[in-house]
């Protein structure tokens, strides 16, 4: 077990550090208002791709190990590609993405789409390291793309950054293919029809968690473009970034625990002890990572990002909390995920989503007259707010749940004994 988990901490830490130059080139090319500007055109990928996972997402891994492989990739085909075009209209409409990159959005999210239910075939059977590479490569083609377009072909805006995001999910879809179909028979799509309604009922009961907690986390961005600006935008776009490369580990391991728990048998005593171990280690390095990124001086920050976004630090401060109890919320998350509890996520979200949304948009009238940096705090608060009330709420049904005695609590000796343990475990089982 800790062997996948390190493989996949060691790419999505190797993926943060490309990541994390990206971001240093768009925000000396492209100012915060690119950083805005990019900020919008990823939010609304990230809608889109939440609607298609209501068929053909997350729950393609708990789905996959029960149901014809054949049926489930090309019913998720399908609803990709329809609900690609539906969302990325429905967004030009309501004008919550740049419009000159709808036509980019569109195609983004079709082949996004496509590679992210070859991952998810993938990730279900659990060969980690196969998943844990193409991510490497997706973010390494895109970096190479972006600056092949910026320095050889001179394209000094936005647009170099959009279309080595596209070409590169391009590339994936079609690299990844290979990995899935080797080991699927095509059969008739006979009953096809009752299965849809199944991965509906499924993809619903997750997805509308996981929609809420983007809206949770992202509605923000829309209250402020609209009350401050692309260019404030960009820089909480930043400072949120910045923060949420803390959620590294958590990741990393609940994608192992999700995997690991859905083949389990729904074997509890087994889920309880994987959690609780995932858990502390996750507290524990989710503390000392907050506490080194709120000890970055601002000066540096501003060095490194540009002037610009000299004020992000601030930003980090009301936001370390909150990032704290979310990383340790995404363990417990997928511990209802793993035994399709999914309403206890869903109303989770909601419930931080009503305080996000409540809040926020109330307050969009006083925003409005405000400093944009005062109204960037507010928004940073409301979000810390929200994630508070949000994990308090998974946490005390997990206590429910798992029948959680104060003494589990306790970070002891015996939590390094059972990540051993799993060690030893999965090493008898192929990579």
């Amino acid at each position: 077990m800790l062997k996948k988990v390190i493989g996949t901490f060691g790419s999505r830490i190797f993926c943060t550090l490309i990541a994390f130059g990206i971001v240093l080139i768009n925000s000396h090319e492209f100012g915060a208002q690119g950083v805005g500007t990019i900020g919008l055109f990823i939010l609304g990928l990230t809608i889109i791709q939440n609607l298609t996972s209501f068929v053909g997402g997350p729950s393609l891994v708990y789905m996959l190990p029960r149901h014809n492989a054949f049926h489930l990739i090309f019913l998720s085909y399908g609803f990709n590609v329809l609900i690609s075009i539906i969302g990325t209209f429905l967004l030009f409409i309501f004008r919550l993405i740049p419009y000159e990159y709808v036509w980019h959005l569109l195609l983004v999210s079709i082949f996004f789409s496509f590679y992210y239910v070859h991952s998810l075939f993938i990730l279900a059977v659990e060969k980690i390291k196969i998943y844990n590479v193409l991510a490497v490569l997706q973010i390494i083609f895109q970096l190479g793309l972006m600056l092949i377009l910026l320095y050889f072909f001179n394209i000094k805006n936005v647009a170099s950054y959009i279309y080595a995001y596209l070409l590169s999910y391009v590339l994936m879809a079609v690299i990844s293919i290979p990995y899935v179909w080797k080991n699927i028979k095509i059969t008739n799509l006979k009953n096809s029809f009752s299965l849809l309604k199944q991965m509906l009922t499924y993809g619903f009961a997750i997805q509308i968690a996981n929609f809420a907690q983007l809206l949770n986390y992202r509605l923000s961005y829309y209250i402020i473009e609209f009350c401050s600006g692309r260019k404030a935008l960009g820089v909480f776009d930043l400072g949120t970034k910045l923060s949420e490369a803390v959620w590294i580990l958590p990741k990393s391991m609940a994608t192992v625990q999700y995997a690991r728990i859905s083949n389990s048998k729904e074997n509890k005593i087994y889920a309880k002890k994987l959690t609780f171990a995932f858990l502390k280690l996750v507290f524990v390095f989710s503390l000392i990572a907050t506490f080194l990124l709120v000890l970055i001086p601002a000066s540096w920050i501003a060095f490194i990002f540009s002037a610009e976004f000299f004020e992000v630090k601030q930003i980090l401060y009301v936001l370390a909390f909150g990032i704290i109890l979310f990383s340790c919320n995404t363990i417990i998350s997928h511990y209802f995920s793993s035994f399709g509890l999914y309403k206890i996520n869903t109303y989770a979200s909601i419930i931080g989503l009503i305080i996000t949304a409540g809040i926020g948009l109330a307050l969009i009238p006083v925003f409005i007259s405000m400093p944009y940096m005062d109204v960037l705090m507010s928004i940073a608060g409301i979000t810390t707010l929200s994630y508070t009330v949000s994990f308090t709420y998974t946490f005390f049904k997990f206590i429910k749940d798992a029948k959680v005695k104060v003494r589990d609590l306790k970070i002891t000796s015996n939590d390094l004994s059972i990540l051993t343990n799993e060690i030893k475990k999965i090493l008898r089982h192929k990579q």
